[in-house]
């Protein structure tokens, strides 16, 4: 029964991506449904494969071609199944990258999410070695805990790196005490998890494209850290984001977001986004399509971190986005692609990010 009810939340999805806030040219019609394949891939391992939450095990969510929620190159993703009817360990080593946080979230039963919890590495204590345990529910308080709610269904581990050479750091989790591996599953386990792998592929890509058309809608305007959009002046701009759309693709409190939409860039035409790096661990500019994934960074440079970012004497960067190199420092090839949202994050920021868009010809 629940074969059909995948196949029935894909089929749906499928609509999304060439409904009114999916694709709007061959290209991007045929990234809408290769994104599908993309989730669905996600989604397979970790709520089928993986999908047990008495007998936990991490999906690494994001690679060269595993993209959804806005992904952030420069960032590896592992997320786990959890619920509260049980409390976790988390072991492992810290790497000498430049972050690493834990962030939990909730689901209702709508399949609105939220925020649960979060914890950052320069609030945790490790070994001399970098090892770790951090503990999930249960008993105790200290650094390395954080309680479960009875709303919380996944932990998300993130990385962030500024350089390919720094060293990643490793960890797994299991529930305390340990339950053993996973039993294989019974037939009702295997149709509550089909049932659910197509909700998820189904809610994902509305949410994408649903952030994209409001982006689109305001296109003019800046996002920013919050659930509105404002104006070159801080004034806040109709309409505003329903904070449910924004959550439901997992962003961070470690972060802060700012953002614009661009549309029908000319092959004459140029973005420019200017700003100054705040004081932070870590800055990225990156392009994101309509359906919230970032471009091909193994053959193109479709995003800079502050690592990468030539600046003006008194701080200031200026990165141009365009199809075409115009021979400045900071390029964004778009690809081709002539519509999508512009994604800043800074990580760990001291202050606010502030980053302008205007449009210029070349």
């Amino acid at each position: 029964m629940s074969w059909k009810a995948l196949l029935d939340s894909l089929a749906a999805a499928g609509d999304v991506v060439a409904g009114p806030a999916g694709g709007r040219t061959d290209r991007e019609l045929a990234e809408g449904y290769r994104h599908l394949t993309r989730i669905f891939s996600i989604a397979t391992e970790m709520l089928v494969e993986k999908g047990d939450p008495a007998h936990p095990a991490f999906t690494r969510w994001m690679t060269a071609h595993r993209k959804m929620y806005g992904d952030n190159p420069g960032t590896v993703y592992d997320a786990a199944v959890i619920d509260a009817s049980h409390s976790y360990l988390i072991s492992g080593h810290r790497g000498d990258h430049a972050y690493l946080g834990f962030c939990l979230y909730g689901t209702d039963d709508s399949g609105a999410k939220r925020i649960a919890g979060n914890l950052d590495d320069d609030a945790m204590e490790f070994g001399p070695d970098g090892s770790f345990t951090l503990r999930l529910g249960g008993t105790g308080n200290g650094p390395n805990h954080l309680p479960l709610d009875p709303d919380v269904t996944e932990v998300m581990v993130r990385q962030y790196f500024r350089e390919p050479s720094e060293k990643p750091s490793t960890y797994t989790i299991e529930t305390d005490p340990y339950g053993g591996p996973p039993p294989p599953p019974t037939l009702a386990e295997m149709d509550e998890r089909l049932a659910r792998l197509g909700r998820y592929v189904l809610e994902t890509v509305e949410a994408e494209t649903t952030l994209s058309a409001l982006s689109a809608a305001v296109s003019n305007a800046v996002f920013r850290s919050g659930t509105s959009f404002v104006d070159a002046g801080g004034v806040p701009v109709d309409p505003p984001i329903d904070p449910s759309v924004i959550v439901r693709v997992m962003p961070t409190p470690a972060i802060q977001y700012s953002g614009g939409w661009f549309d029908d860039l000319g092959e004459d035409e140029v973005l420019v986004i200017e700003g100054k790096v705040p004081d932070c661990r870590y800055l990225s500019i990156q392009l994101l399509t309509r359906f919230m994934e970032s471009g091909d960074w193994e053959h193109h440079r479709v995003f800079l971190t502050d690592r990468d970012l030539k600046l003006d004497p008194d701080g200031t960067f200026r990165v141009h986005v365009a199809h075409r190199d115009p021979g400045v420092a900071n390029w964004l090839d778009t690809t081709g692609v002539t519509s999508g949202n512009i994604a800043v994050r800074a990580l760990r920021a001291e202050g606010n990010l502030e980053v302008e868009f205007r449009r210029e010809k070349l």
